[in-house]
């Protein structure tokens, strides 16, 4: 059965993300699995009275152990509203060490649909999305990422904008999208951002390409716009009526459209304006 893999780090935001991870898995006819990631803290030398590192560690492990539990058993409800005969279940692992491998081993061995997390301060994505830990889950992992700020409420999607720089690759992380919409019931807008100044000269030959695949995906509620501006992010801020219900998504792999929204420091500043949940595809889903 698939599983939705939700990173917590036992905070306020991720216990949002965990709700909202439960919700997509009911949908899904999925699975919840928690991860925690403990992270060993200096501790006082025992020849100082202190405990010994093997103690530490185990205290930790017992602690998160029963945060986890606890966790679980309070999102088994929200998992289960339906009342279907075979209720799915919320299950939970940790582990110790980089945070981006654990990751990895795990959806390598587990049928792991999504990973969710939340942003790390409510709205301010920025932090999140710079922040070593986040960049080197997304660039190690193999499946979407969904990153949740507080204020979301994805009980209902409304609408996904998936930014495009008209990527042969974008299409398959469109693909999926398709298939997210038949479950969910969303519209899907495809945006192009045409930077000014930007002098891609191959731009309406791929553009062409990008059409000629999008054209014969069957969805219903998908248009495809494109948009004139100098700030990508602003302008995608603009496209989010309503932030609390809708999705920016968006592929991410090395010297594309998106190395310019994730890089800059102007950028970060327009991140900290960001409220809309984020749905990375990627680039090891992308190949």
């Amino acid at each position: 059965m698939k599983n939705i893999l939700v990173l917590t780090d036992f905070s306020a935001n991720a216990a949002h993300a965990a709700l909202t991870g439960t919700m997509l898995a009911r949908h899904l006819n999925a699975n919840v699995l928690l991860f925690n990631a403990n992270v060993t803290q200096p501790v006082v030398p025992v020849y100082a009275g202190g405990p010994t590192v093997f103690d530490e560690v185990n205290f930790m492990e017992e602690e998160n152990t029963g945060q986890l539990k606890k966790l679980a058993e309070s999102l088994k409800p929200f998992l289960n509203e339906n009342g279907a005969d075979k209720p799915n279940n919320v299950y939970f692992e940790e582990g110790l060490g980089d945070l981006a491998f654990q990751v990895k081993n795990i959806i390598e061995n587990k049928n792991i649909e999504m990973v969710v997390m939340g942003s790390r301060e409510g709205s301010r994505v920025d932090h999140f999305l710079t922040g070593s830990d986040t960049f080197s889950v997304i660039d190690h992992v193999a499946r979407p990422v969904l990153i949740v700020p507080y204020n979301a409420d994805l009980k209902s999607i409304k609408k996904v904008i998936f930014a495009t720089n008209f990527a042969d690759t974008d299409a398959k992380a469109i693909s999926y999208l398709i298939r997210l919409g038949e479950i969910f019931n969303f519209h899907i807008e495809i945006v192009h951002i045409n930077v000014l100044g930007d002098d891609d000269i191959t731009k309406d030959l791929k553009k062409k390409d990008f059409l000629k695949h999008i054209v014969h995906l069957p969805h219903q509620h998908l248009v495809v716009t494109e948009i004139y501006g100098k700030d990508i992010v602003d302008r995608l801020n603009n496209l989010c009526n309503d932030p609390a219900c809708e999705i920016i998504a968006f592929s991410h792999y090395k010297d594309s459209f998106f190395s310019r929204l994730l890089a800059p420091s102007t950028t970060r500043k327009a991140l900290e304006k960001q409220k809309a949940p984020l749905l990375i595809f990627p680039s090891a889903f992308l190949v």
